[in-house]
C-alpha cells in the first residue's frame, strides 16, 4: 500500500518531534555543564589573582568595569571548556571511528565534578571567614569535598593512578609474572612493572609516613615553643605539668608545688608522668614538654596507617588517613594548648584498637594498662571500649570486652580511694579541686553527679537543649566534617563514641567542647579508628549495592572526600596555616616572635638564670612556666607566697588588693627590686613577710577557689568567637572533670 502524502509528512513532523525532543534532552543534560565548569575556572582564577578584591565581591560591590572583565572571563572559559570538549570528541573519532557525542559528553561531564568545588574552596579566602561565619566556612569545605568525591566516583578504577594502585598491599613481587606466564614479552614488561612498584611501595610507605609524622612533630615543636617564648603560655597548665616532671625524677611521683597538698592527685591521677618523667633529664625546662608533646602526637601516624592498611589492604589509602590525622584540626588545638597528660591518649587510644581489630591481645592488654595510666577517667572511656568488644560478634571478643570494663572500673575505684585527694568523681573536698562548675546546668544548686543523673532522668527535654546548643553543633562539624561522619556509620564501634558524645556535650564550660582545648582527645582518637572500619563497609556493604552504586568506587570517592574535606577544614580552622580561628586554649598563637617579643624574653630568660636553682620563687601565672624547674615554686601573691625568696612577676597580672598588697610588701622594703623590664620585674626578699593580717579580699577579685568567675564560666558563646583570657588568675582550672 503506498503512503500517501499526509502519512510521509506525520512520520517526517513525528521524527522530527523525536529529534527535538533528544535534543532539547541533551540541551538540558549536557549543555549545562560545559557552562558551569567555565564559570567555576574563571570565578576562582579571578578570585586568586585579585586577593585584594575580595571584599567587595564578597558583598556583590565590585566596579561595573571589575564585573564586565569577570564576564568576559567566564565567557571565555565557557569557550575553552567547550573547545577542550570537542578536542576530546576529536580524538576518540580519530580512535573508535565514532564521535558518540552523548556518550563521550555525558562521561567528561560526570568526569569533571570536581570543578565545581573551585568556587566554594576560592569562596574560602574571603577575610575572616572562618572567624565571622564558621558554619559557613564548614559548609564550603563540605560541599567542596562531596563534589570532589563525586567526581572520583565518576572516575571510576581511574580515580587512583596506576601506579598507586600496583602499591596495594596484597602484591607480592612476581605474582602477576607467575598468574600469566603464557602472555606475550609486552605483557611480561607489564608485569615487570607492576611487581617493581610494589616492591617500592613496601619501602616508599614507611618513608612518607616518617615523613608525616617528622613533618608534624618539628613544625608543632617550633610552633610551641615560639609561643611559649612570647609569654602565651600560663602556670596553669605547662607550669603545673612542667614542676610535676622536676618532682617526679627528684623522689616525689606527681608532686606540684603549684596545687594544692603539693600533688597533682588534687586534681588527677596521671603517673603515666612519672614513667616519662626520666626523658625530662634530657632537658628539664618546659620546652621539653612541648616537644615530647609534639613527637608524642604526631606519632600517631602510625596507628592509624596500620589499622587503615589492615582494613582497606592497600598502603596509598592508608598513607592518606595518616595524612588526614596529621591535618587534623583539633589534633592541632590540644596539642598548641600547653601540655596536658589527657592530650596524651590520642595515638594510644588507635594503638588499643588496632591491636584489637589485629586479635593481639597481649599489646591490646599493655596498651590499655598505659592508657589507664594517662589519667583516672580515662577508665571510663575504656568501659566503652569494652561495651563495643561485647557487642563485637568475632570469637573471644565478649570475654575480652567484659574484663576490660572490670578492669577498669576496679581500677578507677581504687585510684579514686587510695591514690586521689578526694574519692568523689567530680572531687569535692579541702585538698582537692571540684569540678562540678563544668556541669553546672545540669547541677543546679551545686547538687553535684546526683544532681546531674537527676537532671538526665527527669529532665531529658532540657539535656538534649544543652547537647544542641549553636556552639556544640560547631564542635561537631569541625570533629566529624573531615572524617564526612563516616564513623557514626561503623557499626558496632560507634558505641565507642557515646562516652565522648556525653562528656562534651553535657558540659557548661565552653572549653570541653572547643577543638582548642585537650577534651576532644577522648572522641576524635576513636573516631579516627572507626573511619578505616566504615571505608571498609562501605566496599562490601548491600545498601550501597541496594542504592545502585558500586561498593568500592564509593569506598574510594567517599576517602577523597575525607582528604580534601580534612585540608580545606585544616586550612582554616588547623594549625599549620595561620588564619582568624586557631587558638591554642584560650589564645592566638604566636607563629614568630616580634622584635619586641625577643627582647622581653631574653629580659626574663635572664632574670630566670639568675635565680639560684634551689632558691624558694613565687611568680605570677604568665611567668610561672618559666620558673617551675625547681622543687619549691608558688603562685605570687598566694597563700605560701611568704616563703617565696625571689619574686618574678609581670605586675599587669595584678589587680585589686593583690597589688595593694605587692606594693606594700615593696615599700615596706621586705622586696627589692633587683631588675625591672616595663612591667615585668624580679624582687628579691631582704625581709620576712610582715605578720600582719591581709586585708579583706575586694568582691571584684577572683575567687580563690578554682571555680571561675561567673563572667568566665560562658568564655565563648558566640561561635568563632575569641574568649577572654582568664589565665592570668592565680589558680585557673585545669582540666575537667572525670564525667558522668
Amino acid at each position: 500500500m503506498l503512503e500517501t502524502p499526509r502519512t510521509r509528512l506525520s512520520s517526517a513532523l513525528a521524527k522530527l518531534d523525536g529529534a527535538i525532543e533528544r535534543l532539547a534532552r541533551a540541551a538540558l543534560t549536557l549543555a549545562p555543564w560545559p557552562i558551569l565548569y567555565g564559570m567555576s575556572i574563571a570565578v576562582t582564577a579571578w578570585v586568586f589573582t585579585h586577593p585584594s578584591r575580595l571584599a567587595p565581591l564578597d558583598t556583590n560591590k565590585l566596579a561595573e568595569l571589575e564585573r564586565r572583565w569577570m564576564a568576559g572571563g567566564a565567557v571565555a572559559a565557557i569557550v575553552g571548556v567547550g573547545l577542550a570538549y570537542f578536542l576530546v570528541m576529536l580524538a576518540r573519532r580519530s580512535l573508535t571511528r565514532s564521535w558518540a557525542f552523548v556518550n563521550t559528553v555525558g562521561r567528561l561531564n560526570r568526569a569533571l565534578v570536581p570543578l565545581l568545588a573551585l568556587p566554594f574552596i576560592a569562596a574560602l579566602k574571603l577575610p575572616n571567614i572562618e572567624k565571622d561565619s564558621p558554619k559557613t566556612a564548614i559548609f564550603f569545605a563540605a560541599v567542596a569535598a562531596a563534589l570532589v568525591g563525586a567526581g572520583v566516583y565518576a572516575w571510576g578504577r581511574s580515580a587512583i593512578p596506576l601506579a598507586a594502585r600496583e602499591l596495594d598491599d596484597a602484591a607480592e613481587p612476581g605474582d602477576a609474572v607467575r598468574a600469566v606466564p603464557e602472555r606475550g614479552d609486552a605483557a611480561l614488561k607489564v608485569d615487570h612493572r607492576s611487581a617493581a612498584l610494589a616492591r617500592a611501595g613496601r619501602w616508599l610507605a614507611p618513608l612518607a609516613l616518617v615523613a608525616l609524622w617528622a613533618g608534624y612533630a618539628l613544625f608543632f615543636s617550633r610552633l610551641a615553643i615560639t609561643n611559649h617564648h612570647a609569654l602565651h603560655t600560663r602556670t596553669p597548665d605547662l607550669g603545673y605539668y612542667d614542676n610535676i616532671f622536676y618532682q617526679s625524677i627528684h623522689g616525689r611521683p606527681l608532686g606540684c608545688s603549684w596545687l594544692r597538698a603539693g600533688y597533682h592527685g588534687s586534681a588527677h591521677f596521671d603517673p603515666i608522668l612519672v614513667l616519662l618523667s626520666p626523658l625530662y633529664l634530657i632537658y628539664p625546662r618546659a620546652e621539653f614538654l612541648l616537644v615530647l608533646q609534639s613527637v608524642w602526637l604526631g606519632a600517631g601516624v602510625i596507628p592509624v596507617y596500620l589499622l587503615a592498611r589492615d582494613k582497606l589492604e592497600h598502603r596509598f589509602k592508608a598513607i592518606l588517613l595518616a595524612a588526614v590525622w596529621a591535618l587534623y584540626p583539633a589534633l592541632h588545638g590540644a596539642n598548641m594548648y600547653e601540655f596536658h597528660s589527657l592530650a596524651l591518649i590520642s595515638p594510644l587510644v588507635v594503638w588499643l584498637l588496632y591491636f584489637y581489630e589485629t586479635g593481639r591481645d597481649r599489646l591490646y592488654w599493655a596498651t590499655l594498662a598505659a592508657l589507664l595510666l594517662c589519667r583516672e577517667d580515662v577508665s571510663l572511656l575504656m568501659c566503652f571500649i569494652g561495651l563495643y568488644a561485647i557487642f563485637d560478634r568475632r570469637a573471644g571478643r565478649t570475654r575480652l570486652g567484659w574484663v576490660t570494663i572490670a578492669t577498669s572500673l576496679v581500677y578507677f575505684v581504687i585510684v579514686k580511694l587510695f591514690f586521689m585527694t578526694s574519692a568523689g568523681i567530680i572531687m569535692s573536698g579541702k585538698d582537692a579541686y571540684s569540678f562540678a562548675y563544668y556541669y553546672e546546668e545540669l547541677m543546679p544548686n551545686r547538687s553535684g553527679l546526683g544532681g546531674l543523673l537527676i537532671s538526665l532522668l527527669t529532665n531529658p527535654v532540657f539535656a538534649l537543649k544543652v547537647m544542641l546548643e549553636e556552639p556544640k553543633i560547631l564542635f561537631l562539624l569541625q570533629l566529624f566534617v573531615p572524617l564526612c561522619f563516616l564513623p557514626f556509620f561503623a557499626r558496632p564501634g560507634r558505641w565507642m563514641l557515646v562516652y565522648g558524645l556525653l562528656f562534651c556535650l553535657l558540659a557548661s564550660r565552653d572549653a570541653v567542647f572547643s577543638i582548642h582545648f585537650q577534651y576532644s582527645s577522648i572522641l576524635f582518637p576513636v573516631a579516627f579508628a572507626l573511619t578505616p572500619i566504615a571505608l571498609r563497609g562501605a566496599a562490601d556493604s548491600a545498601p550501597a549495592a541496594y542504592l545502585g552504586l558500586d561498593g568500592r568506587r564509593l569506598s574510594r570517592a567517599l576517602l577523597a572526600a575525607m582528604l580534601v574535606a580534612s585540608a580545606l577544614v585544616s586550612w582554616k580552622f588547623g594549625g599549620f596555616v595561620e588564619n582568624a580561628s586557631f587558638r591554642g586554649g584560650f589564645s592566638r598563637v604566636a607563629r614568630k616572635l616580634t622584635p619586641d617579643q625577643e627582647t622581653t624574653y631574653a629580659w626574663v630568660r635572664k632574670q630566670v638564670d639568675a635565680i639560684p636553682p634551689g632558691a624558694i620563687v613565687g611568680a605570677t601565672s604568665k611567668m610561672g612556666p618559666h620558673v617551675s624547674n625547681r622543687k619549691e615554686a608558688y603562685f605570687y601573691p598566694g597563700e605560701r607566697a611568704a616563703l617565696a625568696q625571689y619574686v618574678l612577676l609581670d605586675e599587669g597580672e595584678l589587680k585589686g588588693k593583690d597589688l595593694e598588697r605587692h606594693n606594700a610588701a615593696v615599700k615596706r622594703g621586705e622586696l627589692m627590686e633587683v631588675d625591672r623590664l616595663k612591667k615585668m620585674a624580679l624582687f628579691k626578699r631582704v625581709k620576712p613577710a610582715s605578720k600582719e593580717p591581709p586585708p579583706p579580699p575586694d568582691k571584684a577579685e577572683e575567687p580563690t577557689t578554682r571555680e571561675p568567675a561567673p563572667e568566665l564560666r560562658k568564655l565563648n558563646k558566640k561561635p568563632g568567637a575569641a574568649p577572654p583570657d582568664p589565665t592570668s588568675t592565680a589558680e585557673q582550672d585545669e582540666d575537667p572533670p572525670p564525667g558522668p
